[in-house]
C-alpha cells in the first residue's frame, strides 16, 4: 500500500499547534518550563512518530538536509547543557528548548508539509490570530499585560508551578502599554504576526479572505509599538513585490541576495560606525538600540573564552550596569551553547531546500507548492534579519521550527505523487456509489438499444 498524506489529522495537530498558543504563556506547571503549548507538542509527537514511521515505510519520505541539521542543532544543544550542568541541565528550560525545536519541526514535516496539510494549519492558525488580536487590545485598554496577569494567577492559585512566574514589567511607549497579549513579549507578538502575515498571504485562502486575515494580523503587528515588526513587514513587502515584478526571471532569489549583501559591505565601507547608523535610524527608541551594540561587545568577549561549548545558564561577564538579558538569538545560541550551535543553527534556517534524494525522483512540480515554498523562504530570512537584534524563545522560537518543517515537507512534495500529497481528497462511500450507479446506466444504454 503507497503512503498518503492524512489531511483530516493534519487539521487536528493543528489544534495541539498552534491552536494551543491561545493560552497565557504565564500558565506553567512544574518548574515553569512546561507552557500548554509546549505539552500541546509532547501529546502531538505520539501521532508525528507514528506518521514519520509511515512516510518511512510506505515510500513517501525524501531526505531533506534540515532532517539532519535540525536534530544535529538540538543535540548539541543538549550535550552543552549536560556538560555545563550535568543532568540538572537536562531538564532545564534550556534543554525544553532544544526538544520543543525539534519535535515542532517534524511535527510540521509529517503534517504541515504538503498543500494541503499547510491549508488546514492555515484555518487554525486564523482562529489564534482573531484571539491573540483580542488579547492584545485589552492589554492596550486595560493599560496592562491583562492574558499574562491571568496565566500568572492560575498557576499561583493552583500551585500549578514550584516556581511561580516572575512579576510582570510594563513597559509603555507613547504613552501606551506594549501589547503581548497570550505571548511572552511585544517583541516577539510582532514578529509572530509578521510571520502569519506571510503564511495567510501565500495560502490558498480566496483574496477577499487574505484582505481581512491580513488586516487583523497587520492590528495585531502595531499594537506592541515594536520597530523590529514594522521594520520587518517592510522587507517582506519589498522582498514580495520585487520577485512578482521579475517573476520569470529564474536567479531573482540571487539577485536579491546579491543585492543585499553589496548594501551591507557597502555601509560597512563608506560609514565609520554602520553598526550605529542602523540603530539610530531604524529603532523607535536610539537608546534601546545603543544597549544592543554594548550586549555584542560584551558577548564577543565571552565567546572569546568559550567558543566551542559556550557557558550554559551561567553568569555572563559584563559591566555592573548591564542587567543579564541578551536581545539576539545567534548570540545566545553562541554563549550558552558554543559557535557550533549557532553554526548548525543558521545552516538549519538554510537548508529547508536541500534535497538528498537516494535514488533519482520524478519531480510532480506544482505552482502552489512553489508559491507556498516562496512565501517560507521570505519568513525565515525575516527571521535570520530578527535575529540579529531579537531573541526568539516561547511560542515564537516553536513557530520558527513550524516554519522550517513545513518548508522541507513541501521541498519533499515536489517528489510526491499528487495522491500521495493528498490533493484530492478521498471520494466518500456515498460519492463512489453514486458514481458507480451512473457509470452502470451508461453501460445498460450502450448495451440495450432504445
Amino acid at each position: 500500500m503507497a503512503y498518503r498524506a492524512d489531511s483530516r489529522l493534519a487539521y487536528r495537530m493543528a489544534w495541539l499547534f498552534p491552536g494551543s498558543l491561545i493560552a497565557p504563556s504565564s500558565l506553567t506547571i512544574i518548574v515553569g518550563a512546561l507552557t500548554l503549548p509546549r505539552i500541546a507538542l509532547c501529546i502531538a509527537s505520539v501521532w508525528t512518530v507514528r506518521e514519520m514511521w509511515r512516510k518511512l515505510t510506505m515510500g513517501g519520505y525524501v531526505p531533506i538536509a534540515s532532517d539532519l541539521l535540525v536534530p544535529f542543532t538540538a543535540a548539541w544543544m543538549l550535550v552543552t547543557l549536560g556538560i555545563h550542568e550535568g543532568t540538572k541541565g537536562l531538564v532545564g528550560y534550556g534543554a525544553v528548548a532544544a526538544i520543543e525545536f525539534a519535535l515542532a519541526y517534524f511535527l510540521a514535516r509529517v503534517f504541515f508539509g504538503t498543500p494541503t496539510g499547510f491549508q488546514q494549519m492555515v484555518r487554525v492558525l486564523r482562529f489564534v490570530t482573531a484571539i491573540l488580536v483580542v488579547t492584545a487590545f485589552l492589554d492596550t485598554v486595560s493599560g496592562q499585560h491583562l492574558a499574562w496577569a491571568i496565566g500568572r494567577g492560575i498557576s499561583r492559585a493552583l500551585d500549578l508551578a514550584r516556581q511561580a512566574p516572575q512579576d510582570d514589567i510594563i513597559v509603555k511607549r507613547f504613552g501606551l502599554v506594549r501589547a503581548q497579549g497570550s505571548l511572552e513579549h511585544p517583541i516577539l507578538f510582532g514578529v509572530f504576526f509578521v510571520v502569519c502575515i506571510q503564511i495567510i498571504g501565500f495560502s490558498a485562502l480566496r483574496t477577499i479572505e487574505k484582505t481581512f486575515w491580513i488586516g487583523i494580523c497587520l492590528l495585531g503587528l502595531i499594537l506592541p509599538l515594536s520597530s523590529a515588526p514594522l521594520l520587518s513587514l517592510v522587507i517582506s513587502i519589498v522582498t514580495v513585490l520585487f520577485l512578482r515584478a521579475f517573476d520569470r526571471f529564474p536567479w531573482r532569489m540571487l539577485v536579491l541576495v546579491a543585492a543585499a549583501v553589496f548594501a551591507l559591505v557597502a555601509l560597512f565601507l563608506i560609514v565609520d560606525d554602520p553598526l550605529t547608523t542602523l540603530i539610530q535610524n531604524l529603532t523607535y527608541d536610539p537608546q534601546t538600540g545603543l544597549f544592543r551594540v554594548l550586549i555584542w561587545q560584551w558577548v564577543g568577549l565571552n565567546v572569546e573564552r568559550a567558543p566551542w561549548l559556550g557557558i550554559g545558564f551561567a553568569d555572563w561577564m559584563r559591566s555592573e550596569e548591564m542587567p543579564s538579558s541578551i536581545d539576539s538569538l545567534y548570540l545566545i545560541q553562541a554563549i550558552r551553547h558554543g559557535l557550533p550551535s549557532l553554526v548548525l543553527l543558521v545552516l538549519s534556517l538554510l537548508s529547508t531546500g536541500v534535497t538528498m534524494p537516494l535514488r533519482p525522483q520524478i519531480r510532480y512540480d506544482s505552482k502552489r507548492i512553489a508559491a507556498l515554498r516562496q512565501g517560507l523562504a521570505i519568513t525565515i530570512f525575516i527571521v535570520l534579519f530578527n535575529a540579529f537584534t531579537v531573541h526568539f524563545w516561547g511560542a515564537i522560537w516553536t513557530l520558527l521550527a513550524i516554519v522550517l518543517g513545513a518548508r522541507a515537507g513541501l521541498t519533499e512534495s515536489v517528489y510526491l505523487h499528487p495522491l500521495a500529497r493528498d490533493d484530492e481528497p478521498p471520494r466518500t462511500a456515498v460519492s463512489g456509489s453514486v458514481e458507480g450507479s451512473l457509470r452502470l446506466k451508461r453501460t445498460l444504454r450502450r448495451a440495450i438499444p432504445g
